[in-house]
């Protein structure tokens, strides 16, 4: 379907469609077995990516798609859209520089940790590897349930350390450090435990996120930069006067320190869930021009909901069709197909479906 052209055929003039990254692996680097490891692409894949884009779409800049919101302009046909969420190093030391040798712009989504000098991390991937790093006799407490962790198999460390991450998202983002703070003392890990080791370069790349300096060349390099919240929460999971700062307060210290307009915000997480019309409220109000999910497939047309963009999520096990299939609305197509049980299906989801 891919090489006969069928995916790039479904976007239709007026339509752009928005890919979701996270980051590149650093070579060398080995993949771990947190959720989130899959989420970065290797440099080759991602070059590879994007010259096949490049091939069978339009790049466009973020200052061009912003336009198509705020002013109406029009945009090429099959236009697409690069987006990064989180803002770790690796963006800067190894995905910019195939961004620049190919041509391309990203609009990459950073959280208030970037307006700091201190190095930071992720703090829900930091909770993944404290949880992993537990001995098996830690006592872990979900609700009110409490378990041993060697009680549980693996495959279910992603469960609960989900709901750990549901649970610690009701809190500000001092309140939930210190939480954080406490459980590494109540699942015994060393006093000096740390996420990865500081002399270790490689694992720096991976995990940690940018900071100040690092920020502003990631602008200097004609990247454009947008808000991703102050602390990555999960928002409907907050009191609305914590949600509401998340959003206004990102925005407002990114303009105050790059010293230009952040327009587009991208929901933490993404997933459906992750905002609902209080948060949708809450961009608008900011002043932001848009704000994406990270889920509903990659296209958005003209009566797509502003600060309610659809992405597609680009992982590190999709193959060039895989992702066209994403981008381009298809995959997104066929799960309603057979959620609805085949039923009033659009007659070109119907075809492409059986094909």
């Amino acid at each position: 379907m891919s090489r006969a052209g069928m995916f790039s055929r479904r976007v239709h003039a007026g339509e752009v469609c928005v890919l979701t990254y996270h980051g590149v692996l650093p070579e060398g680097s080995v993949a771990g077995a947190s959720p989130a490891e899959g989420t970065l692409v290797s440099a080759e894949q991602f070059r590879r990516q994007l010259q096949f884009l490049k091939s069978h779409y339009e790049l466009i800049t973020p200052e061009a798609f912003r336009c198509r919101w705020s002013e109406g302009a029009s945009l090429p046909k099959r236009a697409v859209l690069l987006t990064c969420d989180d803002g770790l190093l690796n963006v800067l030391t190894d995905m910019v520089p195939i961004l620049l040798e190919e041509g391309a712009r990203c609009l990459f989504l950073v959280t208030g940790a970037s307006l700091q000098d201190a190095p930071a991390t992720l703090w829900y991937e930091e909770l993944y590897r404290m949880l992993d790093d537990a001995p098996g006799g830690a006592e872990v407490k979900i609700g009110a349930e409490r378990f041993r962790k060697d009680s549980f198999a693996r495959k279910d460390m992603v469960r609960y350390w989900g709901d750990l991450v549901h649970g610690l998202s009701k809190l500000c983002g001092n309140a939930r450090s210190a939480a954080l703070d406490k459980l590494r003392s109540q699942w015994r890990l060393p006093n000096d435990w740390k996420m990865y080791d500081p002399g270790d370069a490689r694992a720096e790349r991976r995990h940690r996120l940018l900071n100040r300096s690092e920020l502003r060349q990631l602008v200097a390099q004609g990247m454009t930069v947008g808000a991703h919240t102050m602390s990555h929460p999960i928002l409907t999971q907050m009191p609305p006067e914590l949600a509401e700062r998340e959003i206004r307060e990102c925005r407002a210290g990114l303009e105050s320190y790059l010293q230009r307009e952040v327009w587009a915000l991208a929901y933490p997480f993404g997933h459906d869930g992750s905002a609902a019309a209080r948060e949708m409220r809450m961009a608008a109000e900011a002043g932001y021009t848009c704000a994406f999910l990270n889920h509903g497939g990659g296209v958005s047309q003209g009566t797509s909901p502003r600060f309610a963009l659809p992405r597609a999520h680009v992982t590190a096990a999709m193959a060039l069709p895989e992702l066209e299939a994403h981008l381009s609305g298809f995959h997104e197509g066929l799960q309603r197909h057979f959620h609805r049980g085949g039923a009033n299906v659009a007659p070109e989801e119907a075809n492409s479906s059986c094909t």
